[in-house]
């Protein structure tokens, strides 16, 4: 019995196979990776936004979001206690989004409630950045002693002088939920960033970057020493992780 001619592919049809696959595999990375791009740069706009909403509220109230001892009686939220800094935890940080969104210098509306677990609500009494995937906007001062921002009686880096910050972070699901301390950028995401916006240095300027920990500990996450503010730490590059959170002096 004669058979039939069975026939495979060639060689030259294979590889068109293969170089098709190719493309497209390609294309999806390259799409991914430009999407995470557009993310990324989304930050810097959410930045600005927020702190052109902080500066007019100060030409307007005299006082700062959060910590604005007269927000009653304007109706905007619940008063703070005028010290001039955002006391972070469960108050003034909740009541700074409140005040903004009351003052209608920023979209949305924001309860400046402290109540539930956790304390930090997404969309409810603190925003989501841009970014999206979780990733709050956190307003707080870090010079005070808080289980939200750093353990024990040490402040956050060690700091103490007053600063506010914007802090872009992604919310802890463990023991203190709700609190900014868990990174989300690569160490080159966040140093782009800084690049952009400050000096390129982790522990200077207007910009910090700093790790998960929320001493800042090193431990080859974002930045190889601990974040003081006194330009000691840098961005450590052999991390490949997703562990850096950033925050923005005001």
């Amino acid at each position: 019995m004669k058979l039939k001619n069975e026939t495979g592919f060639t060689l030259v049809e294979l590889s068109i196979v293969i170089v098709i696959i190719g493309l497209i595999v390609a294309g999806v990375v390259g799409g991914q990776t430009l999407v995470r791009q557009a993310k990324v740069r989304a930050l810097v706009s959410d930045y600005n936004k927020q702190i052109a909403a902080i500066n007019a509220f100060r030409l307007e109230y005299d006082g700062i979001p959060g910590d604005f001892d007269n927000a009653a009686a304007y109706g905007i939220g619940t008063s703070g206690n005028g010290d001039k800094n955002v006391t972070p935890y469960n108050s003034e940080m909740i009541y700074a989004w409140a005040h903004l969104s009351g003052a209608k210098l920023i979209p949305g509306a924001y309860t400046g409630a402290t109540a539930g677990n956790p304390f930090n609500q997404i969309g409810v009494n603190i925003p989501e950045s841009s970014y999206g995937n979780g990733i709050a906007i956190y307003m707080s001062h870090i010079g005070i002693t808080s289980n939200c921002l750093q353990t024990g009686a040490s402040p956050l880096f060690g700091r103490v002088d007053d600063v506010n910050v914007l802090t872009f972070a992604r919310p802890e699901t463990t023991g203190n939920l709700g609190c900014p301390r868990v990174g989300f950028l690569k160490v080159s995401e966040a140093h782009g960033i800084d690049v952009k916006m400050d000096d390129g240095e982790a522990d200077s300027g207007i910009m910090y970057s700093a790790n998960t920990l929320a001493t800042n500990t090193p431990g080859a996450r974002c930045v190889d020493s601990a974040v003081g503010g006194t330009g000691g730490a840098n961005y450590d590059f052999t991390d490949q992780g997703e562990n850096c959170r950033i925050l923005f002096k005001f």
